[in-house]
């Protein structure tokens, strides 16, 4: 798929989306929201994070936060670090096409990734962001009770 149909279908899909651009990476935040996105489009290599070689002509990682249980029954069997990076070095392949991984800096926190995912991925990942949405949705609602 390419990177503008994910865009345009989270864009889409759900109410009150503003994805904001940075450095050409994406993060889709609920509302006026300014600190925690629920999703994340990652195009490119940086300091930081490398382990998907993203500087590759096309290549993106779609990021998405998703529950402890179902992280936990997707990834239990791979060994993490604890804290951020906890993945980096559990053998995964992270430059792999089309296939969920945790991330390699914020599995720890239930985050899952997929470089390049297929048309017949999205199903699956439109259940990971359908949760990523009602969570970041109810907790801006928690820190913006009605007038």
């Amino acid at each position: 798929m390419l990177l503008t149909t994910i865009r345009d279908r989270i864009k889409s899909e759900f109410e009150n989306v503003r994805d904001v651009e940075a450095g050409g990476d994406f993060f889709f935040m609920y509302k006026d929201e300014e600190k925690f996105p629920f999703a994340t489009i990652v195009t490119s290599d940086n300091d930081f994070d490398s382990v998907s070689n993203l500087n590759r002509d096309g290549f993106y990682r779609l990021n998405i936060g998703i529950d402890k249980a179902t992280f936990q029954q997707l990834f239990a069997s791979i060994p993490a670090k604890a804290g951020i990076g906890g993945y980096v070095d559990s053998g995964i392949d992270f430059t792999e096409v089309n296939t969920l991984f945790p991330h390699p800096f914020y599995g720890t926190m239930y985050w899952v990734s997929i470089v390049n995912p297929a048309e017949d991925s999205y199903p699956q990942l439109k259940g990971f962001l359908d949760y990523a949405y009602e969570k970041a949705k109810m907790n801006y609602e928690k820190g913006h009770p009605a007038a």
